[in-house]
């Protein structure tokens, strides 16, 4: 992985959520006020996504272990709606919809 501050591809000062810990980020201005991003590449050069501040500054070893934390946060998400889609799924009636948007 390499990460490399960039010029903002993004209008304005959108945020963007970080690859690594998943957390919003924000571009940042340099000197000459222009926004740059912390861009993510794998070792072929496809782009990962944007990297926080906080993670590009943590260095190399906190940032495989912010992946390894993510990977296991994903993993438990995966987990928890492989439960769910494993059960069968009961959907409100045709009645019961109609009947909400009577009381609204």
């Amino acid at each position: 992985m390499k990460i490399v501050w960039e010029h903002s591809i993004y209008v304005g000062e959108a945020p963007v959520f970080c690859a690594i810990c998943d957390r919003r980020s924000y571009p940042i201005k340099n000197s000459h006020n222009q926004l740059l991003l912390a861009v993510i590449y794998d070792k072929r050069g496809v782009v990962w996504g944007e990297a926080c501040r906080d993670c590009v500054a943590a260095g190399s070893e906190a940032i495989q272990a912010r992946l390894q934390e993510r990977m296991l946060a994903l993993q438990k998400k995966m987990d928890g709606l492989q439960m769910l889609s494993a059960e069968k799924i009961e959907t409100p009636s045709l009645e019961q919809e109609f009947q909400i948007h009577l009381r609204s």
